[in-house]
């Protein structure tokens, strides 16, 4: 019975270990990767928890990608009119394939009945220029592309 017990714990505790993988955190900044604990994202900055327990303050400016909860989310150029525009957004990286990257921008439609809500619009990229912008139809043709269901977007 005690065999079975100790073998029992072995192995949870390795399943354990496992689990722990999967769900890495790190922010990727101008001066290189940073491990992380946990990851909050405020206003204008994320504050990080080292692995060390140390804990920092980065602006959205210095990073350049970061993942949380096992996604991960790449500072892009988000284009108005096909032209890339003065800002940058952290869009989620669905799935690459190539050269290319389906991206995912959460956003608040103040036009909605709830302006609280989140609303989604898809993007593929190739590196760090927009290739398409992508509507119901062309979504759809994408994700049997790459190989996505509707359910992982």
């Amino acid at each position: 019975m005690k065999k079975f017990f100790v073998l029992g714990a072995a192995v949870m505790f390795c399943l354990s270990g496992i689990a722990g993988e999967l769900g890495e955190t790190w922010v990727i900044t101008k001066n290189g990767k940073i491990e992380c604990k946990k990851v909050s994202l405020g206003y204008n900055k994320a504050r990080i928890m080292k692995e060390n327990g140390q804990k920092e303050t980065v602006a959205f400016n210095a990073i350049n990608s970061f993942s949380l909860n096992g996604k991960v989310y790449d500072k892009l150029p988000v284009y108005e009119n096909g032209q890339p525009g003065k800002q940058s957004a952290f869009m989620q990286l669905i799935k690459s394939h190539g050269d290319l990257s389906l991206y995912k921008l959460g956003f608040h439609d103040v036009t909605s009945s709830d302006p609280r809500e989140i609303s989604f619009q898809y993007f593929l990229y190739n590196g760090t220029k927009m290739h398409l912008k992508l509507n119901e139809k062309s979504l759809a043709n994408i994700c049997l592309n790459f190989g996505v269901t509707e359910d992982e977007l």
